[in-house]
């Protein structure tokens, strides 16, 4: 007969419940378990602005890129003069910066031609641009600090080469003069390192298609051919004059 208030025992075993042993290892395994959750749950709340912080990296290399590979396959051959007078399409460079005429511009809509400055200190790259509206308005210096912008920083370099054609032969240089070359680079390669948090380099050739603008399309062989032209019909007038005296 079970008295009231007595516990019950298994046959010749002791009490049931919990030891103190087995209530420790419980709340150890239930300790090592919130630690993993709480490791996991800061890593996704870090992962969260380190993803927006890489698409917003991403959208903006887009976007740079784009305006920057827009704005040369855009270059104008366009006339600028020189010291002494001479005409020669405007297109200068070394590998640090480079400077054109481009139909593409980011003022007034992409409406016009555009004066661009490309450079980099080997961090970044930044671009400067300002309106023409005469070949002689191509002087002086480059765009005025008011219209400069950097457009990607946190690059661990950054360099610029142009591509010269002479019929089947080509050779991609450092430098780009258009005075002495009397003509545009084919192309222009853009090697950018650092890209996707410093892993990866982003190398792009990008080929000019020269603009014919009105007065901003020049051709240094038809330039030429109208010199001679115009010292011919010059000859021309002389010995008219002389057959006029003839009776």
């Amino acid at each position: 007969m079970i008295e009231p208030g007595s516990r019950t025992r298994g046959a010749g075993g002791p009490e049931s419940g919990f030891t103190l042993l087995e209530l420790m290892i419980s709340l150890s395994l239930l300790g090592v378990m919130l630690a993993m959750a709480y490791s996991v749950f800061t890593t996704a709340l870090m992962a969260v602005p380190r993803g927006e912080d890489m698409a917003a990296r991403s959208t903006r290399f887009r976007a740079a890129t784009s305006i920057l590979s827009k704005q040369v396959r855009s270059a104008v051959n366009y006339p600028a003069h020189a010291e002494n007078e001479d005409v020669f399409p405007y297109f200068w460079g070394d590998p640090a910066s480079f400077s054109f005429i481009t139909a593409s511009p980011q003022h007034r809509g992409g409406e016009g031609l555009g004066w661009v400055t490309y450079w980099t200190d080997g961090r970044s790259i930044s671009m400067g641009e300002r309106l023409i509206f005469s070949a002689d308005s191509v002087s002086g210096d480059a765009p005025d600090p008011t219209s400069q912008t950097v457009l990607l920083d946190g690059l661990s370099s950054a360099r610029f080469e142009y591509l010269r054609l002479d019929g089947d032969e080509s050779e991609w240089r450092d430098a780009w003069d258009a005075f002495e070359e009397q003509g545009l680079p084919a192309a222009v390669r853009v090697t950018l390192g650092g890209v996707n948090e410093g892993k990866t380099y982003w190398v792009q050739e990008i080929p000019l298609m020269p603009v014919a603008y009105g007065l901003g399309a020049y051709d240094p062989e038809i330039a030429v051919q109208q010199q001679g032209g115009a010292g011919n019909d010059g000859g021309d007038g002389g010995d008219d004059g002389d057959g006029g005296d003839e009776p």
